[in-house]
């Protein structure tokens, strides 16, 4: 007891401040700002390190590295949802300071962890007689081993559960994601600056891929040290009674159909690329990808940095504030995904041939598609977010299930007929059933109940004429002024020119449209004030 008074004392003023709405607030920025810098740093330097390998190893060896990334994007499903059942499970116990439960979800948290870790080592040692048949050339290149490769991938995930993984609930609980994201910044930082050493001073590729799992050991011994420095009364100890292991594993349950789902939509993609047509398109493929994830990585740092505080308003406000609230973030939220769509639209295909080279582009139809795929993910983001802070998982699983059915079988039998377009083309369809219709349907059922499904239907409307509006606008007058040829034809200066000038193009029309659409509305006056900085 003494322990858990002596915690509160520690961290009781900024727990008691973390209660109150201004608190959220805060934390949601501090969370956004570290969070955003962290992104930039997560996206830029491996950016580095992806330009080392295209133009020194070829695209056969970034087809190997997503392959195996795809493998163990599978393999991470075994962690079935416990992480984010137990952040989920922490944010009541966190905002009314009730130590004792939070340790005790911490130490079973940490056996679960060690659990599927030794779990995630056994499977995919048993995956190892069936590589073979994911890979379509007939070796890998250079001639590396397939197995080794394998392991090396392996064991840099199985070090991410076994060596203090469950460390990273505390801070996420206590609505201080900025920890995290200074902690990956760092990690981020050495595993640049040691990757690139070994890319550019030896041509053996095996040294690259070890330090992969020797990078994930340092983080993940800092990360436990600072979390133990800043929360030192929580520990591993106590139990979870049974009524408490009942209501997380129903969490489980439905966010492990949650996880199937996004691994259908991301990583079945490169296994099916990979297996009918080759490496070297998955390669291509993932170029694409790599971009699109790049721009996602900044709307997830938004979302993520959300969820803490939804989750700790959820259990204290009223489901109106909520419904208000949500749509209040959905607005800014929205403007940001039709600013960063429109850029896309007009940028993917000139900056894939000023980075990789026009040898390394796809068709306009998988840049466009690719698009449509961004949006359609974003138009859910925020009112998923105040999904899983309703943690309404297992509620969706059937929706979950469907969609990930339809992906898989759309992918194989559209992948057959149109290619790499066809895959984005069916990811497109599965996910708008689910993200736009479905997903929403059920929250304002089971949560919100105000009857306003069609007032959050109609806004969405309103912001994806307002994003078309502004890509087809945008694009008419980057063509007219700044073409694509010349990013594709004129040497890499004139093609940076081009993506600035394009960028700049984009981000004008983008801010001029918006304002004059929405600036009479009420909805755009409160964004501005929750947007600007509090006066004190």
């Amino acid at each position: 007891m003494k322990q858990q008074a002596d915690d509160g004392q520690i961290h009781g003023e900024i727990r008691v401040t973390e209660r109150t709405g201004s608190g959220r607030t805060a934390n949601v920025k501090r969370n956004i700002a570290y969070g955003m810098m962290q992104v930039i740093v997560s996206i830029l330097l491996p950016f580095i390190v992806r330009t080392l390998l295209i133009y020194r190893w070829g695209a056969e060896y970034l087809g190997m590295n997503g392959l195996f990334t795809s493998i163990l994007s599978v393999l991470s499903l075994m962690e079935l949802g416990f992480g984010t059942a137990v952040v989920y499970s922490l944010y009541k116990p966190a905002a009314v300071n009730d130590t004792d439960t939070i340790c005790a979800y911490l130490g079973y948290f940490r056996r679960i962890y060690r659990f599927v870790g030794i779990a995630v080592l056994a499977v995919g040692l048993a995956l190892i007689p069936f590589l073979g048949n994911l890979v379509r050339d007939p070796e890998l290149p250079g001639g590396m081993s397939l197995t080794l490769t394998y392991l090396i991938f392996l064991s840099d995930s199985v070090i991410s559960y076994l060596l203090y993984g469950y460390m990273t609930a505390i801070p996420t609980a206590f609505q201080r994601r900025d920890v995290l994201s200074r902690i990956d910044m760092f990690a981020a930082v050495l595993k640049c600056a040691v990757q690139s050493m070994i890319l550019l001073s030896t041509r053996n590729f095996y040294f690259y891929l070890i330090s992969m799992p020797v990078i994930t050991v340092v983080r993940n011994l800092v990360t436990a040290r600072v979390v133990t420095k800043l929360y030192p009364g929580i520990t591993c100890r106590g139990g979870l009674d049974t009524g408490q292991k009942s209501e997380l594993y129903r969490k489980v349950y439905g966010i492990l159909i949650n996880k199937l789902t996004n691994v259908s939509r991301n990583s079945i993609d490169s296994l099916c690329i990979s297996a009918f047509l080759g490496l070297a398109v998955t390669g291509m493929y993932n170029n694409y990808y790599f971009v699109m994830t790049g721009v996602v990585s900044f709307s997830a740092v938004i979302c993520g940095s959300m969820m803490p505080s939804v989750g700790n308003s959820i259990a204290l406000e009223s489901r109106s504030k909520n419904y208000n609230d949500m749509r209040l973030f959905d607005f800014i939220y929205m403007a940001a995904a039709g600013w960063a769509v429109t850029c896309m639209l007009c940028l993917y295909q000139p900056f894939i041939a000023v980075w990789a080279g026009k040898s390394m582009m796809l068709g306009a139809p998988v840049a466009i598609g690719l698009c449509a795929y961004f949006y359609i993910l974003k138009t859910g983001d925020i009112r998923w977010v105040y999904h899983e802070g309703a943690g309404l998982w297992w509620e969706c699983r059937f929706i979950m299930i469907g969609e990930a059915a339809a992906n898989v079988v759309l992918n194989i039998l559209f992948c057959r007929i149109w290619g790499v377009a066809g895959i984005v083309l069916a990811t497109v369809l599965s996910v708008f059933v689910t993200n736009c219709l479905l997903c929403p349907a059920l929250l304002f059922r089971l949560y919100f109940r105000n009857g306003r499904l069609r007032e959050y239907w109609m806004d969405h409307i309103y912001y994806t004429l307002t994003a078309l509006l502004t890509a087809a606008c945008s694009r008419f007058i980057c063509n007219m002024l700044l073409p694509e040829s010349m990013a594709m034809n004129s040497g890499i200066v004139k093609g940076i020119v081009c993506l600035a000038g394009r960028l700049v193009i984009c981000s004008l029309i983008a801010a001029a449209l918006f304002w004059a659409i929405w600036h009479k509305t009420e909805r755009y006056n409160r964004a501005v004030k929750w947007l600007l900085p509090e006066k004190h």
